[in-house]
């Protein structure tokens, strides 16, 4: 028997080639045999594929045999569509590779398969996202329609690729139809259309080459099969997206829709501080008994051990635990990189005081004894929190801060430092001492794991090959991120590859450890991790963006993979932030191209090597970026002959800076020119060659020769008399003029042309005093997507600003202190910052964030509306609000849009995470709170006429909750079912109930909150 089945079974491998073959070649005209043949036979051969269409709108590729019944018709809803002669599978279904599809592309073969389809398809796949499309996603033997709908149900995104020809395919057709069945149906799917060489309008309404297509359509198949696809394509056609007009835009399209996938696909993969912190809860709990918080005088933890094991992620997890019990605090990261800069100790005095003051603007500092004056005379009179990050020998505790015992009784101190030996020096404040020491096998396991795979534990198959890369990372947690991120759904092969590399780097050696991940790194993508480490921490991700496009880069999937593998994080304020260890293997790169000579680097970030280049007139072709200091040599100018051999250079930064001379184009490549303050003697540069500048900070007098110019900013510039007149080129897209760091003065004499700022996305006038604008007015600006007019000043600013409502385009807008500002806006804004009523607030279905500050209109929000009119404007407000951020200061009333029959009505959106409502002395009541399950933060302070909040009880999810100096406390009901409550911080409060206290004790699970009292007269009760 086993003989016979044996045989049977080689025959059929045998024959299988030929079957293909015979598919390959008759496959077509099957389709086209008789209605009777295909009864008596049940099967009709379908040449198909995942790839594309081929001509004929049949998929093409790995032909699968697939029946229908006697009339040809469907049988399901997800089978092939009546008279499309095909059904249900026939054929042996094998299990789809090893996970499921993030991404399902749909496109039309002879259109776009070897242009734009296969561009965008690098591109998602350079960032590891597993997506369909190929004719290797589906094996020989599988059915294809089944297969089709089981990877569009897995993906959790759809890309249409609608082209031309695209509604000829029925493939395409069924697909598309089963994208938007899945939107409405589950949760989480999302669909990007993009509209290649054909019009969107073409595509909602099927007119155009469309129109021939569906001609066609109702002669082959049932009216409820076309209906389908024309109610699909009229859906998915109206939704946002991509259109692309001619072959040069698919570069730029594809890194842009790859990175919104991306972007969407790492929402869950993004760690929030909990998930980072593994194993660290008995070091926090260590440090924190060091602090001794419950006895007077102030005191100082020092944290030491190797860099990357975990210093500072400690430091902030103590400082996220206790710093609700200061009056002020303040986190210093990275001493010692801000030591080394010019000033350096200034600097850190400046975000000491801000952090501290809880100011924005910090007046100019001359010297570190002036900084340390003030901290001692303003600052240290609060019982304050500072963390100290990253410390070495160049920090002066007491030359920077002073005496720590001249702070309030009660202030904490914590320091970071690779160096013990350091930290004892600070005994005199008698500095306790905490080592961090390495993570141990299981937790450095997994942590590896929450990076590698997104478990906390390893697959079977994988567990050895772990065990073993986790030995070799020594239990230091940056080492044990970056390679689980490197390794991240990667093949075996190649992790074994990587432990050989690990084994062989030495075991101290975190830096040859962590290059391994910078060396599988495309060469592009390794530029602009080290123009980073070397130049951009702290940069606002846009700006160094436009840098690098033109260096014909693609920073936004560059990005992506650095943000993927952990060598890069980005700020909330969209800054580039790098651990100290992973900028310093950065650095060390390129310190290695050349030992002994840094002018033969391709980056002199040190300022004072910078400032050696220049005096020393040294340089090379290989020269691409340089920073300098400010030297007395440099008085009168910086000259022509500093700059001659550095024909390569794209990027110059200098702390003070001037040009005079005749520079003869000594410097055509150069990009982006920054300049930190800037002075002028009157002496101007001539042949100062700026055609490929990008990017300008402070020197505005050689605007008119920068004809590429996109960013200009004039924050810093201190002895500007006269606003210059922009490039007429009309390529500026972000304009800077904020007068939060200097004095704006003499700007009240000073005009605004914006005539030549058609194509100005970005524009910061905040506490600027202008004379007039000039050149139109602001809603002419068509493309404005950020405007911050934030207490601006200016003489004919009524008639300016009266089409402002008007811009298309605008996503962000903040307009605090600024009169006549009109009440409508377009329904695209995210963030409004206002002083005025919003009038049509129900409209602005996209708005995230809402600031309502000094407004004596009071906020005017919809009534939740009749649920029986599912089409009135309120109702699709507080259904489709995607509002997370809502402040009211200084506030008078919150009233109702419309006749509404009582309060009850009012609701807040439930897309609500944060709720601040402070300085409102004149608010009697506010909406109840009961809807808002996703509400995390709860401020309400000094509001004194507000004596109950409604709806405690329904706030699952809330966290920190502040009530602070209140006349009366206010009634709140419902604080025992706050299950996830943190933080309770009542601060200056009358005489309080224990029972206004109770918190729900009955269970184990229940976190039991911190109580925060302040100044509390007395608490009532037994």
């Amino acid at each position: 028997m086993n003989f016979i089945r044996g045989t049977v079974m080689a025959i059929v491998l045998l024959l299988q080639p030929i079957v293909l073959l015979f598919k390959l070649l008759f496959g077509r005209r099957a389709q086209d045999a008789p209605q009777q043949l295909q009864a008596i036979n049940h099967s009709a051969i379908v040449p198909a594929t995942v790839v594309a269409d081929s001509e004929d709108g049949i998929k093409n590729s790995n032909n699968i045999s697939q029946q229908s019944d006697a009339t040809g018709s469907a049988s399901s809803p997800s089978a092939p569509p009546a008279g499309s002669n095909s059904g249900d599978d026939d054929s042996i279904s094998l299990p789809l590779p090893f996970a499921e599809y993030e991404v399902f592309l749909s496109f039309r073969g002879p259109d776009t398969r070897h242009q734009f389809t296969d561009i965008l398809y690098r591109f998602l796949v350079r960032l590891k996202i597993r997506t369909f499309r190929d004719d290797d996603e589906l094996r020989t033997g599988e059915g294809i329609w089944p297969n089709l709908v089981k990877a569009i149900g897995q993906s959790k995104i759809h890309v249409p690729v609608m082209s031309e020809t695209y509604a000829h395919s029925k493939w395409c057709l069924m697909e598309l139809s089963e994208m938007a069945k899945r939107r409405k149906q589950e949760k989480g799917h999302i669909i990007l259309p993009i509209f290649y060489m054909t019009n969107p309008r073409d595509v909602r309404h099927q007119t155009g080459p469309y129109q021939s297509a569906f001609q066609q359509h109702d002669k082959d198949f049932d009216s409820g099969t076309v209906q389908e696809w024309r109610a699909a394509l009229n859906e998915i056609g109206a939704l946002k997206g991509w259109h692309v007009k001619s072959k040069d835009e698919q570069g730029a399209v594809s890194e842009c829709v790859s990175d919104v996938v991306w972007s969407h696909l790492s929402k869950n993969d993004n760690f929030s501080d909990t998930d980072e912190l593994v194993g660290i809860d008995d070091s926090v709990e260590a440090v924190v008994e060091k602090l001794s918080l419950d006895v007077g005088g102030a005191a100082m933890v020092g944290l030491h051990g190797l860099g990357g094991i975990g210093k500072t992620t400690i430091a902030r997890a103590v400082y996220n635990k206790i710093s609700a019990r200061f009056d002020r605090r303040s986190f210093l990261e990275n001493i010692r990189e801000t030591q080394q800069q010019k000033d350096g100790g200034i600097s850190l005095q400046k975000k000491l005081i801000s952090n501290s003051m809880r100011i924005d603007y910090v007046a100019p500092i001359n010297s570190v004894e002036e900084g340390r004056r003030i901290i001692q005379d303003r600052v240290s009179q609060f019982k304050v929190l500072i963390i100290l990050d990253d410390v070495d020998e160049s920090f002066k505790f007491e030359e920077i801060l002073g005496n720590s015992g001249n702070f309030a009784c009660g202030s904490r101190f914590i320091i970071t430092s690779r160096n013990m030996k350091l930290l004892s020096t600070f005994n005199e404040s008698r500095c306790k001492l905490y080592e961090v020491r390495e993570m141990g096998p299981q937790l450095s396991l997994q942590l590896f794991c929450k990076y590698a795979f997104k478990t906390d534990s390893p697959p079977q198959d994988f567990t050895t090959l772990s065990e073993k890369i986790v030995t070799t990372a020594a239990g230091l947690p940056l080492t044990l991120k970056v390679v689980g991120s490197l390794l991240f759904r990667e093949e075996k092969s190649i992790w074994e590859d990587k432990l050989s590399m690990l084994e062989k780097a030495p075991q101290k050696e975190v830096k040859e450890r962590l290059k391994i991940s910078y060396d599988a790194l495309e060469y592009e993508t390794k530029q602009i991790f080290l123009d980073v480490a070397c130049f951009f921490i702290g940069m606002e991700m846009k700006i160094a963006s436009y840098y690098w496009r033109d260096c014909k880069f693609h920073p936004v999937n560059s990005i992506n993979i650095l943000l993927q593998r952990s060598m890069l994080k980005i700020g909330d304020d969209n800054e580039f932030q790098m651990h100290d260890q992973m900028r310093d293997m950065g650095r060390a790169i390129v310190c290695e191209e050349n030992i002994e000579e840094p002018w033969m680097r391709s980056r002199v970030w040190d300022d004072k090597e910078g400032t050696e280049l220049l005096l020393n007139k040294k340089g090379s072709k290989q020269v691409k970026a340089v920073r300098a200091d400010y030297h007395r040599s440099f008085l009168g100018g910086m000259k022509p002959g500093q700059f001659q051999n550095l024909p390569e250079l794209r990027y110059f930064e200098a702390e003070f800076a001037e040009f005079s001379g005749d520079f003869n184009n000594l410097v055509p490549n150069l990009k982006w020119l920054r300049l930190h303050f800037h002075y002028n003697d009157g002496q101007e540069p001539t042949n100062f060659d700026m055609s490929n500048l990008l990017i300008l900070t402070c020197a505005y007098y050689i605007l008119q020769m920068a004809k590429k110019l996109k960013v200009l900013d004039l924050s810093h510039c201190t002895s500007l008399i006269k606003l210059p007149d922009f490039p007429k080129s009309g390529s500026l897209e972000m304009l800077n003029l904020s007068a939060e760091i200097r004095s704006f003065a003499s700007f009240t004499s000073m005009e605004l042309d914006i005539g030549n700022l058609w194509n100005l996305k970005v524009l910061n006038l905040k506490e600027c005093a202008l004379k007039r604008v000039t050149g139109g007015t602001i809603g002419m600006l068509k493309c404005l997507e950020e405007l911050d007019l934030t207490n601006l000043q200016c003489n004919n600013w009524k008639q300016r600003v009266v089409d402002i409502g008007e811009l298309p385009s605008l996503k962000v807008l903040k307009t605090i202190g600024v009169k006549h500002i009109p009440s409508y806006f377009e329904s695209s804004l995210k963030v409004l910052h206002t002083s005025f009523r919003v009038a049509n607030l129900s409209e602005l279905l996209e708005l995230e964030e809402l600031v309502v500050e000094n407004c004596d209109f009071g906020l005017e929000i919809p009534p939740v509306g009749d649920d029986t009119n599912a089409n009135s404007t309120a109702h699709m407000w507080w259904k489709v609000s995607k509002l997370k951020s809502l402040t009211l200061h200084k506030t008078k009333f919150i009233v109702v849009a419309g006749t509404a029959p009582s309060f009850d009505q009012l609701r807040l959106p439930s897309s609500l995470t944060t709720l601040n409502i402070s300085n409102c002395p004149y608010l009697e009541w506010i909406p109840t709170l009961e809807n808002l399950n996703n509400l995390t933060e709860l401020t309400i302070t000094k509001c004194s006429k507000v004596l109950e909040v409604r709806g405690i009880q329904g706030l699952t999810s809330l966290q920190s909750l502040v009530i602070d100096d209140r006349d009366d406390l206010i009634h709140l009901c419902g604080l025992a079912d706050l299950m996830r409550l943190k933080t309770f911080e009542i601060k200056e409060s009358a005489p309080l109930s224990r029972e206004a206290l109770l918190l729900n004790d009955d269970s184990d699970d229940v976190f039991t909150p911190k109580i925060i009292l302040y100044h509390i007269d007395e608490l009532q009760g037994n």
